[in-house]
């Protein structure tokens, strides 16, 4: 049990130093078996055979293909058509672009399954649009950041596939259980754009006219349909949440190159390019990590942890708090993707031990962590933006953070009420 929390302060160094999150599960995991074996005696047959089985899954399928559907979105202009008719529906009322902004993300958040990726492409529209209509900087900054984060959260959400896996639970329920909190968070952004709206005299748009709403929504219905027939399939039973992502690639491909027609072969090379190495690197830190996660199960780190809290406390509530508080504080510093692939092993035991639901668990711990993507020092939305915005760093985080205000209220609603997350994976069966 020692070795292995030293193994744990170990990679916490390498972190610290600055070693890539996949390097440094990796050597923290030889370094357990050089302690425990011997430097002569390294297993590293049964090391490769552990990064081979953390990736050999078929939910895994999944992750590149959400990621190229992300990418043929961002691409084929989908995101403007989207802002578009979601400026046409709600862009009249008093601060209605900031509501546009929200909805417009919730949209795209139907498609991507990141917040960077939102950030990075309807972040640059979103801005442009409000600083045109006269929007502050403050405003029009804080609710770019905070829609961004609704990506990873309703489906398809690439974090929800990585705990899936790692927690053992099914893939299609982690899915189906961030719909409702993801709405949730729209919801209370929306509320707080509103409050803004009549406080900071936010500028009112013009209702452009059902004539025009209707052009709009024709000109998106093939986008809008993208969510609708992934969870539509995922909801009936039709397919699983990896054919589900195999649908969605195929319909995103379709739509870039026969129905907008303005991606070509050299769109389209760069496109699966860049999706292919996101893809590598995500998969490669998921199977460090697994190796990982095998090497604090050996040293039954889980359990001593659990053990340690129990004695603590024995109220469930007290110990969700305190996971809250602390994966508030680790998602300053690490990136989604990183922090569940090495928590999940650790927290879901002690989580589950406590009578929480892995499901439920698995939802508020994205979306604590995901708050982490709009915190300094490390978050990686609060970088896009800062670059598309111009302002400095320190402008963005303020502008952010009574935004994130209202997505942690969320995230106590839903950590306080199960059914939130759990609801709709119930009524699928």
């Amino acid at each position: 049990m020692t070795i292995g929390l030293l193994a744990m302060l170990g990679l916490v160094a390498l972190l610290l130093i600055g070693l890539g999150a996949s390097f440094a599960l990796g050597w923290a995991s030889v370094g357990y078996f050089a302690a425990t074996r011997g430097v002569e005696n390294i297993p590293f047959t049964i090391i490769a055979q552990r990064l081979v089985a953390g990736v050999d899954s078929f939910t895994l399928l999944a992750i590149p293909l959400f990621i190229l559907v992300g990418h043929l979105m961002n691409d084929s202009g989908a995101t403007t058509r989207l802002f578009g008719f979601a400026n046409a529906l709600v862009g009249h009322f008093r601060g209605g672009l900031a509501h546009v902004n929200v909805l417009a993300s919730m949209l795209f958040a139907g498609m991507s399954g990141s917040g960077t990726a939102d950030a990075a492409g309807l972040g640059a529209i979103e801005m442009r649009a409000m600083r045109d209509a006269g929007y502050d900087d403050k405003t029009t900054i804080g609710v770019t950041v905070s829609s961004s984060l609704i990506g990873p959260i309703i489906p398809p959400s690439i974090p929800a596939i990585l705990y899936a896996v790692l927690a053992q639970v099914s893939a299609t329920d982690m899915l189906l259980a961030g719909v409702i909190p993801g709405l949730l968070m729209a919801g209370a952004l929306m509320l707080m754009a509103a409050w803004y709206a009549r406080r900071r005299d936010l500028p009112k748009g013009e209702f452009p006219g059902f004539r025009a709403l209707a052009g709009h929504f024709v000109s998106s219905f093939a986008t809008l349909m993208t969510p609708v027939v992934l969870m539509g399939g995922i909801l009936f039973g039709l397919f699983t949440a990896t054919e589900a992502a195999a649908v969605a690639s195929l319909w995103a491909f379709l739509l870039a190159t026969l129905v907008y027609r303005n991606m070509g072969l050299s769109q389209l090379v760069t496109v699966f390019r860049r999706a292919t190495y996101d893809s590598a690197v995500i998969l490669f830190i998921l199977a460090c990590s697994a190796l990982f996660a095998w090497v604090l199960t050996r040293g039954r780190v889980p359990d001593t942890i659990a053990q340690w809290i129990a004695n603590l406390t024995t109220s469930p509530a007290l110990v969700m708090a305190l996971i809250i508080a602390f994966l508030l504080f680790i998602g300053c510093f690490m990136a989604v993707s990183v922090a569940i692939n090495i928590l999940t092993p650790i927290l879901v035991p002690i989580a589950m031990s406590f009578g929480y639901d892995p499901v439920h668990f698995g939802i508020v711990m994205i979306m604590l962590l995901v708050i982490g993507e709009a915190t300094p020092p490390f978050g990686m939305v609060l970088f896009v933006i800062t670059k598309l915005s111009g302002r400095p760093f320190e402008f963005v985080t303020l502008a952010a953070l009574p935004w994130l205000g209202a997505i942690l209220a969320v995230v106590i609603l839903v950590a306080l009420f199960p059914p939130l997350a759990l609801w709709l994976p119930g009524l699928a069966g």
